[in-house]
């Protein structure tokens, strides 16, 4: 059985946390009281996910995040944000958090935010030697607009980054959370034009509206154009929808606190802390994302 760790100082937010993910998931919940306490826990057993609160004593959310990079690369971690936490959760995401869920939306999101890190870190397959000596790359697909498509693509594209190298497991599944909120962000806003506020209503009505727009023109025949090169540098992602686009110069403000407890903009607010290099084009239906190896591991 696949294993959850909750940490949070406060008991009643922690069984609230845990009670949403062992009722809705397959996962069997652990808990900690602070970063510290999940730490020594780790020592024994590792999870398969790490879900944290970000404001607690003797080790913070923040410092636990730098602790799970350091020592559990291929850990993902969620962050739990509160009011007056949104600074720390800004820094985290920054430093290796998978993704975040306000407090507020934990019963509406968070199990669906969960399950959707852990189907994208996937499982490691074995590289071919020959796949290893690879320089550059480059491959290209035209996308229809089904969500059911999203999730093996970009375990697809995780295994074709994780072949080239370069890249740890924290940061080949950020690279993989910016790629899912860029690829239904295509299909959801792009091609099938629905408003951030039609996207953040509940799971069924939701998934409703999605159903609906795949079978009426002129969304039904739109499609998700996706470019992914691969070089010594690093990775660069190129997803272009066939909507109307948007205006790129309207973009939630990484340092706006506030953006953490907004639904609106979250998908822009993760793509823009895991990749190196966010860029749009000007009627704002393509997305160009870069991530950069890290130093001493190009061109191996």
């Amino acid at each position: 059985m696949a294993t959850a760790r909750g940490v949070d100082d406060l008991k009643i937010d922690q069984r609230l946390a845990g009670s949403l993910l062992q009722d809705r998931t397959d996962l069997e919940v652990k808990y900690a009281r602070n970063g510290a306490e999940a730490l020594s826990h780790l020592a024994s057993v590792v999870p398969d996910i790490v879900v944290t609160d970000m404001q607690m004593p003797e080790m913070d959310g923040l410092q636990l995040v730098e602790a799970m990079r350091r020592d559990h690369p291929s850990v993902p971690v969620v962050l739990m944000t509160a009011h007056g936490s949104e600074d720390l959760a800004s820094k985290a995401l920054k430093l290796g958090a998978a993704s975040y869920v306000p407090k507020s939306r934990l019963a509406k999101d968070l199990v669906y935010t969960v399950q959707r890190v852990l189907d994208l870190v996937g499982r490691n397959l074995q590289r071919q030697d020959v796949l290893k000596e690879m320089t550059a790359s480059s491959i290209s697909f035209r996308l229809a607009s089904d969500e059911k498509r999203v999730a093996p693509l970009v375990n697809f594209l995780r295994e074709q980054a994780e072949i080239a190298g370069g890249f740890d497991p924290t940061d080949l599944t950020r690279v993989s959370v910016a790629l899912d909120e860029s690829l239904r962000n295509a299909i959801r806003h792009g091609n099938f034009e629905l408003t951030e506020r039609l996207v953040g209503v509940d799971a069924v009505t939701l998934a409703t509206l999605l159903k609906r727009r795949r079978d009426e023109p002129p969304y039904a025949t739109r499609h998700v154009h996706v470019h992914a090169e691969q070089n010594t540098t690093g990775l660069v992602y190129t997803i272009e929808d066939e909507g109307m686009g948007f205006d790129t110069t309207v973009l939630p403000d990484l340092d706006d606190p506030r953006g953490f407890e907004e639904t609106v903009g979250r998908g822009l607010i993760l793509i823009r802390s895991f990749m190196d290099e966010v860029s749009f084009n000007p009627s704002g239906n393509r997305i160009t994302m870069v991530k950069r190896r890290s130093q001493g591991s190009a061109g191996r």
